[in-house]
């Protein structure tokens, strides 16, 4: 459809908004100015580039289906489908899980949300079109947390159950990821980390979940909530599987979303040998020490880290005072980070790579039809956002990215000593089910995403490895590393597996 000028209606109505006092001969002339501008336009929507389907024309594809409950008894899946991976390559024949807010394409999207279920994608994200050269077939689509805003596990389906107990979630936001690996339905799967979307059900499920190095992994194709939070990163049973799929994605997006340079990379899973004896670790005083943090918890998480120590790490106790303050830091940069890209129709703006028009379009549709539909969550944080914005003119999100900064540089100042910090991935194992519980109390719960949030915001690589149980749940372990030192992080992940 062609594209209208603007009227000078239009235009009075827009100036407004923009706080501008517009004059009916300025208006006059803005609209013949505006008209001269259609060339322009009609420019743009004459290129029809290559699509970047990343093999998707030669591939074998179903769309795929809805699970009953009896096959999906902990309603981790939304979909399963099957795309055909290439033959030969470094996961040929694995099976592999998709969180629903990663691009498959011909395959239903659904973030987990009513708000925009039915939209299929016409794109492979980029990490699946590097899974699928690797020799990876797409098994299907899991289940999340509606559009990705708790860590509890409450899709828009229904809740994700932990396959550990079913009284009890599986978190969240890659909640069905987990499960899926849990089951053994897949051999790794694809989750997205926001504030602890990866890590979090890792540590309620008791697998691996690797947050990795941001910028490591494209995030093309993915549907976020922030450009400056947004991480894919690999779940799996063990450590060499997360290991042997981040060799698979990683690589840098730039504007050449094939290229794979300045970002360093390197075969994972070639560096898993288990020795830690020429480690340090600094145990994070702070990320043991929060209120209602469980006790039997942060016992089981000392313990692993003893092992390490047995296996030759050397260990001592650190302090970063402002890792208290980070998750507050975090709340106030995502209300307006979140505005930004959601009245950037899902996507925002200034991102130097691909941008899914497909989605912006569907997306732009929906929540202009449908946005009460959106989970509580979201609701608040577009309500602060608007109103910091509005009322004070960003000066909080401002002053939040700054202290991002110096954040960053206090967590450096440790690895400058030290090469790994280690805290509990969460403070309390996986959450009860509570069927009664509206989704307004849910906002109120204790927050679980203490130690996990802050390094979405300052980039370090972060993995979450099963550390023990409590009562028959599991406890996970975080480890955290220098940026782009992901594989001293899951080696030392390896050793603990392996003690």
């Amino acid at each position: 459809m062609p594209m209208r000028p603007p009227t000078k209606a239009a235009f009075d109505e827009l100036g407004e908004e923009l706080f501008l006092d517009l004059t009916d001969e300025e208006l006059e002339f803005f609209v013949e100015m505006a008209e001269r501008k259609m060339e322009s336009y009609e420019t743009v929507t004459s290129y029809a580039p290559e699509p970047r389907l990343g093999g998707a024309e030669r591939r074998e594809r179903s769309s795929g289906r809805r699970l009953s409950s009896d096959e999906d008894p902990h309603n981790a899946w939304v979909t399963q489908c099957f795309v055909a991976g290439d033959d030969g390559g470094d996961l040929d024949g694995w099976e592999i899980g998709i969180k629903d807010n990663v691009c498959v394409a011909g395959v239903e999207m659904t973030c987990g949300s009513q708000v925009v279920e039915g939209y299929v994608p016409n794109r492979d994200a980029t990490v699946v079109s590097r899974l699928l050269e690797a020799g990876a077939d797409v098994v299907g689509k899991t289940n999340m947390d509606d559009m990705a805003m708790t860590s509890t596990g409450h899709s828009a389906f229904g809740p994700v159950l932990n396959p550990h107990d079913d009284d009890h979630l599986a978190g969240g936001s890659s909640g069905g990821s987990a499960v899926a690996v849990v089951e053994g339905a897949v051999d790794a799967a694809i989750g997205s980390d926001q504030g602890g979307s990866v890590r979090v059900p890792a540590a309620f499920c008791g697998i691996v979940g690797h947050k990795p190095t941001y910028g490591l992994v494209p995030y093309t194709g993915c549907i976020g909530i922030e450009h400056t939070i947004d991480h894919p990163g690999p779940m799996g049973p063990d450590v060499e599987s997360v290991a042997r799929v981040l060799s698979a994605i990683a690589g840098s997006n730039e504007r050449n979303l094939r290229s794979h340079s300045p970002v360093p990379v390197e075969r994972y899973e070639n560096a898993l040998d288990g020795d830690v004896s020429d480690l340090s670790i600094g145990v994070l005083e702070e990320g043991f020490d929060r209120p209602g943090a469980d006790e039997d918890v942060l016992e089981t998480a000392r313990a692993a880290i003893d092992r390490l120590a047995e296996r030759g790490a050397s260990v001592d106790d650190v302090s970063v005072p402002m890792h208290l303050d980070a998750g507050d830091i975090h709340e106030v940069c995502t209300s307006e980070g979140l505005l930004d890209a959601m009245t950037g129709e899902g996507v925002g703006h200034g991102w130097k790579a691909w941008y899914n028009r497909s989605w912006v379009e569907t997306f732009g549709k929906a929540r202009r039809a449908q946005s009460d539909d959106f989970p509580a969550r979201l609701k608040l944080l577009l309500l602060m956002g608007a109103y910091t914005n509005r009322e004070y003119h960003s000066r909080y999100y401002a002053r939040g990215m700054n202290l991002v900064v110096e954040l960053t540089k206090r967590y450096d100042e440790v690895f400058a000593r030290y090469d790994l910090l280690a805290m509990p991935t969460t403070l309390e194992t996986a959450l009860e089910r509570r069927p009664d519980q509206d989704e307004h109390d849910r906002l109120r719960h204790t927050e679980i995403r203490h130690n996990t949030m802050p390094f979405n915001r300052t980039g370090h690589p972060a993995v979450s490895v099963p550390a023990g149980e409590v009562d028959g749940l599991p406890v996970g372990l975080m480890l955290v590393g220098p940026r782009f030192d992901d594989a001293t992080v899951l080696n030392a992940a390896h050793a603990l597996e392996s003690a």
